[in-house]
């Protein structure tokens, strides 16, 4: 029974984790494509003008000068960020509101199959959906860096070798050439696996945000509302928590504290050693004194006591009758 319950969820799911798993992988790999487009370091001009707005970005301008920083605001482009909202919400909310509002859940749990076991049935393909989903925006940087090359601006001209030394003394130098370098020897692809970690959990958490809901309410409709509103709210918390120094206080109250994968690169590019590091040091851009490993930890404990409170209450809790 509990197989036909995980062969339902699929055949109602695969409709949007294909379609979710075509935008996502799509969009990392066009991304990369558009960074190459440009010669970065043409705009640090433009990037001076914006230090005002420095306070709200996670990483410092310079790092957005550089290929892996670039890329690695990827992790907050609304694109990604609503596939992985929209399949964690669905999956979440459809656990017991769902059923309930298609009039299904009575005539599931009338067979022999306990209500804990449908809710793992769900969430079960839903989590695999998410670590399937971030696993494609891995897949999907890692094809772009793979596949495009950038171009950099180079002086051309002769010089001689020194002996017994690594210098070059310059005999007379040309003009600029314009070549074109394999982007994998710019950006190394695995300094992106941590990152995805936390947008790995960080989706993990909604999921388990909507399943509580979604076994709390009745209405699919009223979870999905709560749970977006909810993640409005976090995020002008967040917001606000970077605005001044006398509202840095909002950090404590914003799990968005907690989804950092741009910070990860940042910190990685200093030191590669603390990719999975529980602690670290908080800097300026770094306000937390988790690190990497940590705060993607703390987002899976939050999720798991979402899912643990969830089944609690479903199998406590009345169901009403279809209507």
């Amino acid at each position: 029974m509990f197989r036909l319950l995980l062969k339902k969820a699929l055949l109602e799911s695969w409709p949007l984790l294909t379609a979710c798993s075509l935008m996502v992988f799509a969009f990392c790999w066009t991304r990369v494509w558009i960074v190459t487009r440009f010669e970065l370091q043409r705009f640090e001009g433009f990037l001076d003008q914006l230090r005002q707005f420095e306070k709200f970005m996670p990483v410092p301008l310079e790092q957005v000068l550089t290929y892996a920083g670039s890329l690695a605001l990827t992790f907050d482009e609304p694109v990604l960020i609503l596939c992985m909202l929209v399949w964690s919400i669905s999956r979440g909310s459809d656990v017991v509101s769902g059923e309930l509002g298609r009039g299904t859940l009575e005539m599931l749990l009338s067979q022999p199959i306990g209500r804990l076991k449908l809710m793992v049935a769900h969430l079960l393909l839903a989590g695999v959906g998410v670590i399937w989903l971030t696993a494609l925006a891995w897949l999907g940087l890692y094809m772009g860096i793979q596949t495009n090359s950038v171009r950099e601006t180079v002086q051309s001209g002769l010089s001689l070798q020194i002996p017994f030394s690594s210098f070059k003394l310059p005999i007379f130098t040309g003009t600029e050439e314009v070549v074109m370098v394999p982007l994998n020897q710019r950006v190394d692809a695995r300094l992106f696996i941590a990152p995805c970690f936390n947008l790995m959990a960080f989706s993990m958490f909604i999921l388990g945000l909507s399943a509580l809901l979604s076994a709390v309410d009745r209405y699919r409709w009223r979870t999905i509302g709560c749970v977006l509103g909810f993640y409005v709210l976090e995020l002008l918390l967040y917001l606000l928590a970077k605005a001044t120094p006398a509202t840095a206080w909002c950090q404590w109250f914003t799990f968005f504290t907690l989804y950092q994968p741009d910070g990860i690169v940042h910190l990685i590019s200093r030191d590669p050693q603390s990719a999975w590091s529980l602690w670290t040091t908080p800097t300026t851009f770094w306000t937390t004194s988790l690190g990497p490993l940590g705060i993607s930890l703390v987002l899976l404990l939050m999720a798991t006591a979402c899912f643990i409170i969830a089944g609690w209450w479903f199998q406590r809790r009345d169901l009403p009758a279809p209507v």
